[in-house]
């Protein structure tokens, strides 16, 4: 488990966390749509944490040279410039987004899973779907830290030929995949607030789990867990359900926009 940086641990303002936005050329709507919310973030918000899936595809850092990939990064300079720092986690499609391309736009990257003070774990939430064991062991190898390394050496053409591939066959396993083994398991649910694995520390057991990647917003209590769990949903046209934290540790979900 890794602790939150400093500066995101001591915040004056609320925690905004939002996810999987998957944003590309096939949606410009979309993109349009978090463009308007990077203008409209209330008052009082201090951080902005993305966990995972900012993009639907990354693999080289010319990416961030092209639409709408520049315009939405450009858009989160502009939000850090206006005083809101600016956090991403990597999700399962954008995992190859370098920490030093982030941090051209004045985006900081944010580890997966990060713990907060008062006991909040954030995580993508792929960490959680135990029952997909295929998809778990690739996890863990392409995210090597050599292999990443290795890999961003290779010419934009290759890898792009590399990521859509793998778009293609990931497209062809979730066909095949029930909808158990695409959701966040109790298993998993309680290793992250157990502090189990990659949750462990010496602060578990953990107050309050927050993660996307599964795409239904949810709020609910565990009761067996002494916990509680929020669910960020994924972003359509028509908004997003996001998390809103307070610097004395209240979370409530906040829809996008408000309704």
């Amino acid at each position: 488990m890794h602790l939150a940086p400093a500066a995101l641990a001591q915040r004056q303002g609320d925690l905004f966390c939002l996810s999987d936005l998957h944003l590309g050329p096939q949606r410009p709507e979309l993109t349009e749509r978090f463009l308007r919310f990077c203008q409209e973030i209330p008052a009082g918000v201090s951080d902005l944490c993305i966990l995972g899936d900012l993009f639907d595809f990354w693999v080289h850092r010319a990416q961030a040279q092209e639409e709408p990939q520049n315009c939405v990064l450009r858009a989160l300079q502009a939000v850090r410039a206006e005083g809101i720092r600016v956090w991403l986690m990597p999700g399962n499609r954008d995992f190859a987004l370098a920490p030093s391309v982030l941090a051209e736009f004045g985006i900081a990257a944010l580890p997966d899973p990060t713990l907060l003070p008062g006991g909040i774990v954030l995580t993508h939430g792929d960490l959680l779907c135990t029952q997909d064991h295929r998809y778990l062991r690739f996890r863990r190898i392409i995210r090597n830290p050599l292999l990443l390394r290795l890999l961003r050496t290779l010419p934009y053409s290759v890898l792009l030929g590399i990521g859509r591939r793998l778009r293609r066959s990931s497209q062809k396993e979730l066909q095949k995949k029930t909808f158990t083994m695409m959701q966040a398991t109790d298993n998993g649910i309680a290793m992250a607030i157990r502090g189990e694995g990659v949750f462990a520390s010496s602060s578990a057991p953990y107050r309050i789990l927050v993660h996307g990647h599964t795409h239904q917003a949810i709020d609910e209590d565990l009761p067996a867990l002494n916990a509680h769990r929020f669910v960020l949903s994924d972003w359509q046209t028509t908004g997003a359900t996001l998390l809103r934290c307070s610097a004395t540790g209240e979370c409530a979900l906040w829809h996008y926009p408000p309704r």
